[in-house]
Formats: structure tokens, sequence, C-alpha cells
């Protein structure tokens, strides 16, 4: 028997080659794992982004209403400007007179209105008829 084995009988199986197609299948597969895994970092680095956009915007606007405030906190420091806005709201240093100037009431300007004399407007001219009628003497 070893005779036989040794005299050239052997006889492996052999698979048939299946060639490149499933070894671009499998990196395709591979790659479309590989691209799905980073869909959601991506999608989020985004998000991130966007928010990051928000709220740089929302930070500039903060700062530039504390800086009318500091405006504002400096004008209220300032002794002149006080003494100009208490003067608005009707405020007086001792010793001085303040003067209201009212502006005229309603019953005061209906009055004027009724104390000048009503013009009545003037009729309107003849028409052609009455015209020719005037002119022939008929009417």
């Amino acid at each position: 028997m070893r005779a036989a084995a040794a005299g050239g009988g052997d006889k492996r199986v052999r698979m048939p080659s299946l060639g490149l197609g499933p070894q671009i299948v499998a990196l395709l597969l591979v790659l479309g794992l590989l691209g799905a895994m980073a869909i959601e970092p991506t999608r989020q680095l985004i998000e991130q982004r966007e928010r990051i956009a928000g709220m740089s915007e929302d930070l500039s606007q903060i700062q530039r209403s504390n800086r009318r405030l500091d405006e504002r906190i400096g004008r209220l420091n300032d002794p002149d400007f006080l003494e100009q806005r208490a003067r608005d709201i009707g405020l007086v240093r001792p010793g001085e007179t303040a003067y209201v100037v009212m502006p005229p009431s309603r019953g005061s300007a209906k009055a004027e209105v009724a104390k000048k004399p009503v013009r009545t407007p003037a009729p309107p001219p003849p028409g052609f008829i009455h015209g020719l009628l005037d002119f022939i003497g008929i009417r």
C-alpha cells in the first residue's frame, strides 16, 4: 500500500478559486462599516460647531449689551447728566422757580375753532341745460 501511495497518487481535494469578486465584496463591506461608524461622530461634530457658532453670537450680543450698560453707568455717575434728567422730570434746586408750560387743552382748542367764522362753500356753477335756459331767458 505504501508503494501505491508513494507512487504518485496523492489525491487532495482542491477548492475551486473564487477569484477577486468575494474579496472586493468583503473590502466594500468593511469600508461601508467604517463609513457607518464615522457618520455619527461627524454629525455630532457638525452639531457642536453649529452650537458654538450660535453661542458665539449670543456672547457678542451680551458683550454689546454690557458695553451699553457700562456707558449708562458712566452717564449716571456724571452730575451734569443727573441734573439734566432731574430737570426733565420737573425737579428744581432750592430757591429756583419752576415754570411748566402746558399745551392748550382740547376745550380751548374747540373754543378757538368755534370763534372762527364758518365759510359756506360757493354754489356749484350751473349745468349746461340751466345755462342754456338762463341764456334764452326761460328760467
